[in-house]
Parts: C-alpha cells; structure tokens; sequence
C-alpha cells in the first residue's frame, strides 16, 4: 500500500502509546472536501488518515503526533483518546 502525503497543520505533541485504532465515516459530498477540511488550519481538526472509496490511502498526520479528532473523549476509563489512537480513518460517501 502506498500511502498518499497530504500534511494538515493540525496536529500538536502526542504524549502517551498508541493503543488504539478508530475509525470515522465523515459524511462528506467527496474525500476531496473531507481532505480539505481536515487540512484548514481554521476548523482546528485532522486525521492521520484519509481512505477514499477507491483504496487510496491519503496520510494527515505522521503517527509520532497527535491528530485532533476525538474531541473530549473518554472510552473504558482512558480519557484523551486523541493521545493514544494509532489510525484514524475516514471513509467520505
């Protein structure tokens, strides 16, 4: 699998493993529009990774940082899930 570069500014300093895989369907007109905005400095929200329909496969996000998708989370008595996800796919219509 090739993965596809397309850096989005919006990821900061992961600090705890990764010990987690989620994965997001983004109700998007394309993966185009959902690339674009995970990639707007102004909506303050990215992914590691984009997977569109066909199987490309676009990276956000290098894995050594922390990608802003989980917002205020808290799953099996871990908060801070953005820290500890390893891959965030998103799946556009």
């Amino acid at each position: 699998m090739k993965l596809l570069p397309r850096p989005s500014p919006n990821f900061d300093e992961r600090n705890a493993e990764i010990d987690m895989i989620i994965l997001h369907y983004t109700g998007m007109q394309s993966g185009e529009a959902a690339i674009e905005r995970l990639c707007d400095p102004e909506t303050k929200v990215s992914a590691h990774y984009v997977v569109e329909e066909n199987g490309d496969v676009y990276q956000l996000v290098d894995e050594a940082s922390r990608a802003w998708h989980a917002g205020v989370s808290f799953w099996r008595g871990q908060h801070h899930l953005n820290a500890r996800l390893s891959r965030i796919h998103h799946s556009p219509i």
